[in-house]
């Protein structure tokens, strides 16, 4: 043991003794080190956004949403006669689908609210008891939509916490807030949210503090529409969600559930299906595709270093076969001599591998302040590039300490 480290001294010291040529071979390491833990950083926080944006979806939840439609496809429609997103969609996913465990259904309104004060503009959304269940929603004070305000037309509300702020004596139960000409009480609050209002290509997350809940079918005494989603108006609902029983019926569901609809809209597409959890499974594989590209850059990058590595233990090992001769003279073996230059390989990479991850560090922290990137640094972001520099030392040094060890002790001590 005693020898080993005396082994491992020695190839420090003759390591500082070139520190420039040691520092510039131990630069490819660090550039690749950098780009492997920056990868795994992005990466894992790429998984967690997306596992968050489908946490606050429902991951047991399928969402059909009602689709604008074009000139032509409102002539299609009207020929075919689909009736548009529809109560009676509601009713037929509810008798035709034995996955289901729940439903809610949505209508977005555009209506005015009066006396908002900081420039707010509530969302207005009608909507069934159910939808607070199931998203997750909860609140404060008061209670939610109940079904008997549905059935008998209620004049109430739920108001966000950011919307209750903002209105302040109005947006207290039991006060009212006036929507266009109607008074609409207060009934329930909802808690301070703190999702993310992430916009996605089929669906997005609502910022919940900025919404006011209305009864469905209260509406009917506002607008119908809402502005920048042209053809719409011949849909009943604007968004209806699934709640399956179990995650694992998931995709059984959603295929029936395209089904159902298929036949009640006559196949006109104007609604869209989206399944959170099949968004999740696609998103990963477009990453893993991703993060394959990158890591083989990266390892390219990992692969010069090394190259470069062996080169300079090649030079070390000619300037040095004076002192090969001598250690053999004095009775170091071939694997002392092997040890010795392989130790310089390693420490080289080591240390290469250490500066890498204090790079990929900062570079971390530079994206998610400079680009506004999601980045997670884990565990596995510094043990698999340090790791992955050990390995780069041990293979390309492996030659150059083997032709070390080769050298003949007598001609190299005719070279010193």
């Amino acid at each position: 043991m005693y020898k080993y480290l005396k082994i491992y001294q020695s190839s420090f010291r003759s390591l500082l003794r070139h520190k420039l040529r040691s520092g510039l071979s131990m630069l490819g390491i660090v550039c690749g080190v950098m780009a492997v833990f920056t990868i795994i950083s992005v990466g894992e926080g790429a998984r967690q956004k997306i596992i968050r944006q489908i946490e606050q979806l429902g991951i047991r939840n399928i969402y059909i949403r009602a689709t604008a439609l074009t000139d032509e496809q409102k002539r299609t429609a009207a020929e075919k006669q689909s009736p548009g997103l529809s109560m009676s969609d509601r009713d037929r996913i509810t008798s035709g689908c034995a996955y289901v465990s729940d439903i809610a259904c949505l209508k977005e309104v555009s209506a005015s609210v009066p006396g908002m004060k900081k420039n707010m503009l509530p969302q207005i959304l009608s909507v069934s008891s159910a939808y607070a269940n199931m998203l997750n929603l909860f609140v404060s004070q008061g209670r939610f939509i109940a079904d008997q305000d549905i059935e008998m037309r209620n004049p109430v509300c739920v108001v966000g916490a950011g919307v209750a702020e903002n209105a302040e004596e109005k947006g207290r139960i039991g006060s009212y807030i006036r929507i266009e000409n109607h008074l609409f009480r207060v009934v329930g609050i909802l808690e301070q949210s703190d999702r993310k209002t992430e916009e996605s290509t089929v669906i997005s997350v609502r910022n919940y503090n900025g919404i006011i809940f209305i009864p469905l079918g209260t509406e009917g005494v506002l607008s119908r529409s809402v502005p920048g989603k042209i053809g719409q108006e011949n849909h009943e609902l604007s968004e209806i969600i699934v709640s399956v029983r179990k995650t694992g019926e998931v995709t059984q569901a959603g295929h029936m559930l395209k089904r159902i609809m298929a036949l009640s809209h006559k196949h006109v597409a104007d609604y869209q299906i989206v399944i959170p959890r099949e968004l999740l499974r696609q998103a990963g594989k477009t990453r893993r595709m991703l993060n394959i590209f990158l890591a083989v850059i990266a390892g390219i990058s990992l692969l010069v270093g090394g190259i470069g590595i062996m080169n300079i233990m090649l030079a070390t090992v000619s300037e040095r076969v004076g002192e090969i001769g001598v250690r053999r003279a004095v009775g170091a073996t071939q694997w002392d001599i092997v040890i010795q230059f392989l130790s310089e390989s390693v420490i080289l990479t080591f240390f290469g591998g250490l500066f890498g991850i204090v790079s990929g560090v900062m570079a971390v922290h530079l994206l998610s302040r400079l680009g506004a990137w999601d980045t997670v640094i884990s565990a596995p972001a510094f043990i698999l590039p340090l790791l992955m520099s050990l390995l780069v030392g041990i293979f390309f040094g492996l030659y150059p300490a083997y032709r070390a060890a080769r050298t003949d002790p007598i001609t190299a001590l005719r070279h010193e």
